[in-house]
């Protein structure tokens, strides 16, 4: 039921009046969609940039590579994937023909994190416009700059009418969850996925959640410590570790445990600090997007540190300056909230383990990750972490480069996600796949039916039907 005191009803219900105008779009009307909003964020790319380096302490074109590149296989592949799909001949269509008939979801609401805050807000739209639907982003207002840069490049694409973009806070985001959408996506935690799952199940919206989680590193006493060392450190170091898919603790072989976190020192002095005049003076590493995530973080690393765990590099956090150094901790135990909670932040812990059961014990104490991360040049060991661990995706002798391949679903398992974006996944993920089964247009000429009352011999010809194979 509408909610008149609701201040986005009007919002809403001028989308949803409009959403079957928007679900009659062809593929190339869709596609000039798509062109006019890339390109009005192109045209923005300088208050882009400006806008990172206020948010994050980053250029923010860094985030326009992946919105590019979803852009451009969205429009090579659209066409093809909104045709009907004819589905395989089976007894149970009777020799009528079967198809899948791919419909908009309607109005689809999207509520975007902070951390890539232009991607974020506009990569999860591209599919829901690909596929047809009226849409409503919400940007986080933890980075009101891009959040304002989002609004002027869907004004300046001429997307108003179809893609509304609200700003605001908590209130907000409630009022708008208050609305009877179609389907609702969501970037950010569990604490928020919760009360959004809450209001969908009031209108029975369906939901995509990527939430992120405890992401961690198995490193094989047999890998490459110096390749493995660099790959974790630079993934785990991208937007000072505020990415959903960072390494957050790794699991190395006791036998080669000192030797990799020697090596992941020597690596990040070396992406980082250089000429030795500190981190904190590098242009390549980003900021804590504000003070109190950054004291959020140093919360953390005190506690476990008060309680026993050590600090083998780094530990250096200044709140006022959103600065947090590269850390790496040891001797962390599962009585500290940094085993279980998310860092979000440059900081990782590293445990030994002696056997593979071990490893897969010790991921089992948390919930299903969004990513996890196998090293190892043994191709039965990745094979066997592989299939002896559950994780959203994960990477072989790499780290966080299994996002944005278009051509690869990306999404968590249970509390890390729900739901899959990206590509042809996300185009299937925010349309309603329509099952269809057609007879012929000519009775005469289709499938004959059969009508009560049944012959005496209908119950041997069932029978028949029955017979296990």
């Amino acid at each position: 039921m509408s909610d008149s005191n609701n201040q986005f009803q009007s919002i809403f219900d001028s989308l949803q009046a409009h959403a079957p105008v928007i679900a009659n779009s062809t593929a190339a009307e869709r596609i000039d969609k798509l062109q006019r909003l890339y390109k009005a964020v192109y045209d923005l790319r300088d208050e882009i940039s400006k806008a990172g380096l206020a948010e994050l302490g980053m250029d923010g074109r860094f985030h326009l590579l992946p919105l590019k590149a979803e852009v451009d296989f969205i429009c090579q592949h659209l066409a093809g994937w909104m045709e009907r799909e004819v589905v395989e001949d089976d007894p149970a269509l009777q020799g009528r023909t079967g198809y899948i008939h791919y419909e908009p979801k309607g109005v689809v609401l999207h509520l975007a994190t902070w951390n890539s805050p232009v991607l974020i807000s506009l990569s999860p739209a591209l599919a829901m416009i690909a596929a047809g639907n009226a849409v409503i982003i919400k940007p986080s207002e933890i980075a009101p700059d891009s959040a304002e840069i989002v609004c002027k490049a869907i004004a300046n694409a001429g997307l108003a009418d179809e893609v509304a973009v609200v700003t605001g806070g908590a209130e907000v985001a409630q009022d708008l969850l208050a609305l009877p959408f179609n389907h609702i996506s969501y970037v950010g935690n569990n604490r928020i996925g919760r009360l959004v799952m809450a209001a969908a199940a009031e209108n029975f919206a369906g939901v995509t959640l990527e939430m992120g989680g405890k992401n961690p590193v198995i490193i094989a006493g047999d890998a490459d410590i110096e390749d493995a060392a660099a790959k974790i450190g630079f993934a785990r170091m991208i937007i000072a570790g505020q990415v959903c898919l960072a390494p957050d603790y790794i699991l190395v072989e006791n036998s080669v445990k000192d030797q990799f976190i020697e090596a992941m020192q020597n690596k990040i002095d070396a992406m980082f600090n250089p000429t030795g005049a500190g981190i904190e003076s590098s242009g390549d590493f980003a900021r804590i997007v504000n003070e109190r995530h950054t004291n959020r973080i140093k919360a953390l690393v005190d506690e476990a540190v008060s309680m026993g765990a050590q600090i083998a590099y780094g530990g250096t956090i200044i709140p006022e300056k959103k600065y947090v150094e590269p850390t790496i901790i040891t001797g962390v135990t599962e009585d500290m909230e940094i085993f279980h909670e998310e860092i979000f932040g440059p900081v990782m812990f590293v445990q030994g383990y002696d056997s593979p059961a071990e490893v897969v014990t010790e991921i089992g104490k948390r919930p299903k990750p969004l990513a996890l991360y196998v090293f190892t040049q043994n191709r039965e060991t990745a094979d066997w972490f592989i299939n002896h661990t559950r994780a959203g995706t994960s990477a072989v002798n790499n780290a966080v480069i299994q996002a944005n391949i278009p051509t690869l679903p990306f999404g968590g398992s249970n509390h890390s996600g729900i739901g899959r974006l990206g590509g042809h996944a996300g185009f299937l993920e925010f349309s309603n796949g329509r099952a269809v089964v057609e007879d012929a247009l000519i009775p005469g000429e289709g499938t004959p039916m059969m009508y009560p009352p049944f012959p005496e011999d209908a119950i041997t010809f069932i029978d028949m039907m029955l017979e296990p194979k």
